[in-house]
């Protein structure tokens, strides 16, 4: 548990002032209970059984204003009514105060995790599975947080409080003390082997729920195919695999942890007993007062019961810690794509892009390009063909740095484009994919994603010359209609248009665009040309297509085999000639 209080002290750091504070209310908790039994001995002792008053316990009442048995009978019962208050209200303000750090400790946590996870390269997430690093963000951060707060609120003023007996115990009578505590090794033995094996079956535990998370994040996010297959038997299976292999996972924990207490409770009822029947002689025998005994007895019931409490600790603890290691595993990779320490910000381009000699793989046996060499000139249009699986969207990938060529190089405007700081580069490049991604909200706002700072009549003007207008205005809230995830209650012509509108208020002089009318019937295959041309205008733009509408939209088109660039021209030059790309059997659709 320090271990992990350790890994994540950058988060713990700005809450030392308040941490420091309510350890101080722990040591005041602690410090009241001990205190406690000692109002109760000086009753049994000096008020019931008449014995003078002595020591420090005879200083402290005997300057208390009165006399006699009244007067101490008083004082105790209210230094014992003092002493709880006291604890209650310094229980409730540490609690408040560690408790509250907790909270915050992990909401920062979950930020960091969320914020690390966006900035990994494309090449890292497409190797997750996302159940998995949702589970992450969500339950693995709230497993971690259970186990601090609780750690902060529980183990401190309950480890606290066990110091402070023994060293008290120690300090009135060292052999009783001795006989005490001779049940001690035998609870700290149980408590180990047993947090070390409940600490295993969480980690099983956690990674068979992270099984969970990915089999029904695949299944309803494919939902529409699943159930065109009827797959839903096959899928069922799956989850209820995972569900059963979980839940035996999750009973070895709770069985663990069920024969834990019991065995700690055992422990404890041999050691109260070992003192009882001790005491009791050393009371008949004179060598032990009455009160002592029963601040003895006192004590062990507080000692035993911190272990108790430290005991249920294991399984909170134990899952945090197997939590923790998986957002450590997270937290330290760094599948960055990185800038170069002297990288520059990138001024307005003019839209000029070579590639140079590159060539990319993303693993080394599986090489995808090949020494593609090939320039583009400002306000270009170049159109890039070839069969599926050639590489055309992993070439034109490179450009905004998803990924990284292995050689050679991509420029723009003459500049590696690895000499750019990133945020430069990507803000002057528009995207446009065959399936265009839209998030949960309005179409304004969907429209806004690409320049959150626009004008409303920037935006509105991007929707008009993408068409949007013609789809908008019959919708009951206009351009307030709230998306739904991914856009699916739009079709996929009315999803390609605002995608086409949210790049055209970027004003980007870069153009991507990958297969951006696959798919679509001739209507909204002409909406979406038309707002396509207006995209291109003054731009340089690199269209992946197969379409011979959108291919012949293209000053150049350039054809990738077998991880190359094989040939370039016009669509008339190549299609009139025994060429790739008149092989490649491109589907002929009329505007």
């Amino acid at each position: 548990m320090f271990r992990t209080f350790w890994r994540f002290r950058r988060s713990v750091g700005p809450y030392r002032a308040p941490l420091a504070i309510g350890g101080a209310l722990v040591l005041v908790v602690a410090a009241t209970d001990i205190l406690t039994p000692w109002p109760l001995k000086v009753v049994v002792d000096n008020v019931l059984r008449g014995n003078p008053l002595s020591g420090v316990i005879g200083q402290l009442f005997g300057s208390l204003p009165g006399s006699g048995e009244d007067a101490i009978l008083t004082a105790a019962v209210v230094l014992l009514v003092a002493l709880v208050l006291v604890n209650a209200a310094a229980d409730y303000l540490s609690s408040y105060v560690l408790d509250g750090i907790g909270q915050r400790v992990m909401a920062d946590l979950r930020e960091d995790v969320f914020l690390h996870l966006q900035r990994q390269s494309l090449l890292y997430h497409e190797r997750q599975r996302i159940g998995d690093l949702m589970t992450r963000i969500t339950s693995d951060v709230a497993q971690v947080q259970d186990m601090l707060v609780t750690s902060l609120s529980v183990l401190i003023p309950n480890v606290t409080m066990l110091v402070g007996i023994v060293v008290v115990m120690f300090v009135v009578d060292p052999e009783f003390a001795l006989i005490a505590l001779s049940v001690a090794p035998a609870l700290f033995v149980v408590i180990f082997i047993s947090t070390r094996r409940i600490k295993r079956a969480s980690k099983v535990a956690r990674r068979k729920e992270s099984d969970i998370a990915s089999v029904a994040s695949e299944t309803l996010s494919a939902i529409q195919v699943v159930q065109a297959y009827t797959g839903e038997e096959r899928h069922e299976r799956r989850f209820h695999e995972h569900n059963v292999e979980r839940l035996r996972a999750g009973l070895d924990a709770v069985r663990l942890q069920a024969a834990l207490t019991p065995a700690i409770d055992v422990i404890t009822a041999i050691g109260t007993g070992i003192v009882l029947w001790v005491g009791a002689h050393r009371v008949m025998s004179g060598a032990m007062s009455l009160g002592l005994l029963l601040v003895f007895l006192a004590y062990l019931s507080q000692l035993y019961r911190p272990m108790r409490n430290l005991s249920k600790l294991a399984w909170i603890i134990s899952r945090g810690q197997a939590a923790a290691d998986r957002l450590q595993e997270v937290l330290t990779v760094d599948a960055r794509v990185v800038e170069r320490r002297h990288a520059i910000a990138a001024p307005r381009f003019s839209g000029a892009i070579e590639f140079r000699n590159v060539g990319f793989g993303y693993a080394p046996e599986r090489e995808v390009l090949h020494a593609i060499s090939l320039r583009i000139d400002p306000g270009d249009r170049i159109a890039i063909a070839g069969a599926t699986g050639a590489g055309k969207s992993t070439l034109v990938s490179l450009i905004p740095r998803f990924y990284d060529p292995q050689q050679g190089a991509v420029l723009v405007d003459g500049v590696d484009v690895r000499d750019y700081k990133l945020e430069s580069l990507r803000r002057q490049i528009a995207l446009v994919l065959q399936d265009s991604i839209l998030f949960h909200g309005s179409i304004r706002d969907n429209i806004a994603y690409g320049a959150p700072n626009a004008s409303p009549d920037d935006l509105y003007a991007a929707a008009e010359a993408a068409y949007v207008a013609e789809f908008v205005d019959e919708l009951p809230d206009g351009y307030d209609t709230i998306v739904s995830e991914r856009g699916s209650t739009l079709s996929g012509g009315q999803r390609q248009r605002i995608a086409i509108a949210r790049a055209l208020v970027r004003n980007a002089p870069i153009v991507i665009l990958d297969e951006p009318t696959s798919g679509l019937d001739a209507l909204s295959e002409r909406y979406v040309l038309r707002g396509l041309d207006r995209l291109m205008e003054g731009r340089t733009v690199i269209v992946i297509a197969h379409r011979t509408s959108t291919l012949r939209r293209a000053d150049r088109i350039s054809v990738m085999v077998d991880r190359r660039i094989v040939e370039t021209g016009s669509h008339d030059e190549l299609i009139g000639q025994a060429s790739a790309y008149q092989r490649l059997n491109v589907q002929l659709t009329s505007e």
